[in-house]
């Protein structure tokens, strides 16, 4: 059987103590979470391999606080082909759809959240190569166009990703990746360090560089963890009103048995703005810190019934003053997933 395809469906209940991530007068509100994962696959036995997948979950808000839903899905189809010497070519499709209140900051050049709605199309064709010493190779050429409304705005995203990676068996690996990407913008004109408009267009350059190690703790593979480390500097090509350096470390830890999937993630970004945020008169430079803590915990209770329970804290918080873009948001949630 070359197939194999998984359904998870699921719907649930939850609060949020500041849906907007507001500064000054957060505002909270119960919500219904229903979500969709669904999961089709090709068992690559004569050398093709094919993923395609739809994920995605739908919030609706019962309090009146700025936005009455968030959505997010996410649907791609991924093919793969195992090539002569350890060669494989893929290429991967994938259609986006956002509606949620995030953080902006980097996007804007300085502190600030916002509803985003917009959705996006990526072709991402990549080429690895495979090397007895369980040493890898990959290039990837991600090309994204996004189509956001207001206060964002519609532009390319495209430039290579390297990864060398190295497996220690089944029981860990240690990646490293470099990306450089071109954003050009399709509306937004280039700013000067006092954020005046230019005449050109506005073009943005993004790296970014991950470390990344996973690891397996046990023999029967309950205990699992992922650490990542990243820095991704963003420049412009007017004055630097745009410019910003963001430095992430991310660790997860998990416990999955047949019956039980415990996951505990922490994020902790510092991002520094060298021209907009504090002022750049005064020569203050503005940092922020960032940090998002989460805990899930679900559990099998009868066939494919599963009961879950979310935990998640935000916090932004500008080390130098008090800023626009300071926000702490709380999200609790529980439910029921039914896998087919």
């Amino acid at each position: 059987m070359l197939w194999d395809k998984q359904l998870t469906l699921s719907s649930g209940f939850g609060y949020k103590d500041n849906v907007l991530l507001s500064s000054f007068a957060p505002r909270g509100s119960q919500f219904f979470i229903n979500g969709l994962d669904l999961m089709v696959l090709r068992v690559p036995l004569d050398g093709w391999q094919v993923v395609g997948s739809v994920i995605g979950d739908d919030i609706r808000y019962t309090q009146q606080v700025g936005t009455n839903s968030e959505d997010l899905f996410v649907a791609s189809l991924r093919v793969q082909r195992d090539l002569t010497q350890d060669w494989k070519a893929g290429l991967e499709v994938r259609g986006t759809y956002e509606k949620e209140v995030l953080d902006i900051s980097t996007s804007q050049g300085a502190p600030a959240t916002a509803l985003v709605d917009g959705y996006a199309y990526t072709l991402q064709p990549s080429l690895r190569k495979d090397f007895d010493s369980w040493f890898w190779l990959q290039l990837q050429t991600p090309v994204t166009h996004w189509f956001f409304q207001a206060p964002l705005d519609e532009y390319w995203e495209y430039g290579p990703v390297i990864t060398a990676g190295h497996d220690f068996g089944e029981a860990a690996a240690v990646t490293l990746s470099y990306g450089l990407d071109e954003q050009p913008h399709e509306k937004w004109v280039a700013l000067d360090a006092y954020g005046r408009r230019l005449n050109h267009a506005l073009k943005i350059e993004q790296q970014r560089a991950e470390l990344a190690w996973r690891q397996y703790w046990d023999s029967l593979h309950y205990w699992r963890s992922s650490s990542r480390l990243v820095f991704a500097p963003r420049r412009d090509n007017g004055g630097g009103y745009f410019n910003c350096y963001q430095y992430q470390a991310i660790q997860d830890l998990t416990f999955q048995t047949t019956n039980w999937l415990v996951k505990a993630s922490a994020q902790l970004v510092y991002e520094i703005y060298p021209v907009q945020g504090v002022g750049i008169l005064n020569g203050e430079i503005l940092g922020r810190d960032l940090v998002t803590l989460s805990f899930e915990a679900e559990r099998r209770l009868y066939r494919g019934w599963k009961a879950y329970g979310n935990w998640e804290y935000q916090q932004a918080h500008s080390r130098e003053a008090a800023a626009a873009g300071d926000y702490l948001a709380r999200t609790i949630s529980f439910g029921l997933r039914y896998e087919f």
